[in-house]
């Protein structure tokens, strides 16, 4: 099989992120429990219209700032919203072989104001021939027609293209609609998985 398109996920693949930074520092400033505070941060209610980009940055830092009555002002709340990402090398590098013989394409569940930050701080970013983020597309994995745009935009059919995320529902989801998909664990397993479906790394 002649792959042509890689489609990889990016928090947890292609960088690095602490997601309990911001609920830590949270917790600390207002005196209020991890897990109340994490509820608060990631609710469906708050997250997911961010994500799909419904629910625009302020609105957000608004609505989380009255729920856990947060003294933060938006710039500080965007400055520790945003602190939680590095580039993962190891996979970086893959990227920049990769990146030469196949179209590259980022898939990624995110909000504005972290593609904003990411495009501006992780440098394997700009090696990607296409971007797609939930929040510009009004879509979210699992749905089929992410993936769909996934490969409209590259210009490939399913067959030709691998999934790479580090969360299996999601891995399960890129292969129900055809994906070949690897589970992301690390760089190591990663290339040699690509090597095994016969990538030229």
């Amino acid at each position: 099989m002649r792959y042509r398109l890689v489609i990889c996920d990016l928090g947890g693949v292609a960088v690095h992120f602490d997601a309990d930074r911001l609920v830590h520092q949270a917790a600390q400033l207002i005196g209020k429990p991890f897990d109340e505070v994490q509820a608060a941060v990631y609710h469906k209610e708050l997250l997911l219209p961010f994500e799909l980009g419904d629910l625009k940055p302020v609105a957000y830092y608004e609505r989380l700032k009255e729920r856990l009555k947060l003294s933060w002002t938006f710039e500080q709340f965007t400055r520790i919203w945003n602190d939680i990402f590095s580039e993962n090398q190891d996979v970086a590098g893959l990227i920049e072989r990769l990146r030469h013989r196949y179209t590259l394409l980022a898939l990624s569940n995110t909000n504005e104001l972290h593609i904003t930050h990411m495009r501006a701080t992780i440098p394997s970013l700009s090696k990607f021939t296409y971007v797609i983020a939930s929040c510009e597309v009004g879509l979210r994995k699992p749905d089929p027609r992410i993936y769909a745009l996934a490969l409209e935009r590259a210009g490939v059919r399913a067959h030709e293209a691998v999934y790479i995320d580090d969360r299996p529902e999601l891995v399960d989801a890129g292969r129900s609609v055809g994906l070949v998909g690897i589970r992301f664990e690390n760089s190591q397993q990663l290339e040699h998985d690509l090597r095994q479906l016969g990538f030229n790394i």
